[in-house]
């Protein structure tokens, strides 16, 4: 490992000289969380950068308190950056990621269409890249790890189609710039069109939600029941912030726990709406399995070795490996079996609203 890193280093310099100079009279500031205590210092451990585009849903905290825990455990070091939902600011933290020296980029692109400029640094400069559950248009990476996403789509249209086999459906799917909406939407419609093109269910309206704001949500929400305020009985959300938005446009119009909603993502807030009735279900996406694997990817590619997987998927340029991890539906009826047996949440968390029992309340 010391004597790979030690070639990169070398390449990385020459290289640097000619695509980082640009940088050097830049202010990046870069919110950083670092468990490396020199950064780019050739102590032969491994060195990740781990770039992510926010953090403002609760499961991307998730994702950097267990890949840093992860990353102690196994033994190297990581640096983690977040963009605040800002591509250009993204760009130089990852161009700051590679100067110091890193061995290894994860990378979660803010937008998917422009983000394969961050990975060109990265692989000009010899760096491997791992796009990290969102896909990067064009970038080529040396693997692609993430979720079924296709899948949870389809998870999501199954459940709500069962409960609400007829009637008016909102569609709010995930940010445009981010290319699991697609799939997330691929998903919907597998288990949607038969009864669309019958005519049982009837999408009232659909929007694409940029940068999954959940104050966007609840306005479309909200402006859907003013106009059609008798013909919404369900939405589909492309994550559970989509679907708190949604779910208090639905309080303020007296409509909650009368339209049913579902998303995903089992951030702790929906897990709570589940077992008070207000959401229907979610998707648990567990988050331990991705950071092991990507954990164990890292190591991989630092050593010069391919991801073990015969899957890929096409982005749009190249086929590139991808590391497919299963999702599980989440109800009232088997949260405790699921995202709380996991450690995901605590039990008292989920239930605060009723006490510390994990039965559920009576109907």
């Amino acid at each position: 490992m010391a004597m790979i890193r030690a070639k990169r280093l070398l390449f990385r310099a020459l290289a640097l000289s000619v695509i980082l100079p640009l940088f050097s009279m830049l202010s990046y500031g870069c919110s950083e969380q670092a468990t490396h205590p020199e950064p780019g210092s050739d102590d032969g451990r491994l060195l990740v950068g781990f770039s992510m585009a926010t953090f403002k849903e609760d499961r991307w905290l998730q994702d950097r308190e267990r890949f840093a825990a992860k990353a102690q455990q196994a033994g190297f070091d990581v640096i983690v950056t977040n963009a605040n939902q800002d591509s250009e600011l993204q760009y130089k933290q990852v161009a700051d990621l590679v100067q110091k020296g890193i061995d290894v980029l994860v990378f979660v692109p803010q937008d998917y269409a422009t983000a394969y400029e961050c990975t060109n640094l990265a692989k000009k400069a010899g760096i491997p890249v791992i796009s990290y559950d969102r896909l990067v248009a064009k970038g080529n990476v040396d693997a692609y790890i993430s979720f079924d996403n296709v899948k949870v789509g389809k998870l999501q249209g199954e459940a709500l189609s069962k409960a609400v086999p007829e009637g008016g459906y909102i569609i709010l799917n995930g940010s445009p710039d981010d290319h699991n909406s697609e799939m997330f939407h691929k998903g919907y419609l597998e288990a949607l069109q038969s009864s669309i093109d019958s005519g049982k269910i009837n999408i009232v309206a659909e929007t694409w939600v940029q940068n999954w704001t959940r104050e966007k949500a609840f306005s479309f929400v909200s402006d859907v029941l003013k106009k059609y305020p008798d013909k919404v009985d369900a939405i589909l959300a492309g994550n559970d912030s989509l679907a708190w938005g949604a779910i208090d446009a639905l309080s303020e119009a007296r409509l909650a726990k009368k339209v049913t909603v579902v998303g995903h993502d089992a951030d702790l807030a929906a897990c709570q709406r589940i077992v008070d009735g207000t959401q229907l279900m979610t998707v648990y996406k567990p988050i331990k399995s991705l950071v092991e694997k990507t954990a164990e990817v890292c190591k991989l590619l630092a050593e010069g070795k391919k991801p073990d997987t015969d899957q890929t998927i096409n982005d749009g340029a190249y086929n590139v490996p991808y590391i497919m991890i299963d999702c599980i539906p989440v109800t009232r009826e088997n949260i405790d079996e699921t995202v709380i047996k996991d450690g995901f949440h605590l039990k008292e968390d989920v239930y605060r609203t009723f006490g510390e029992s994990s039965k559920l309340p009576k109907e």
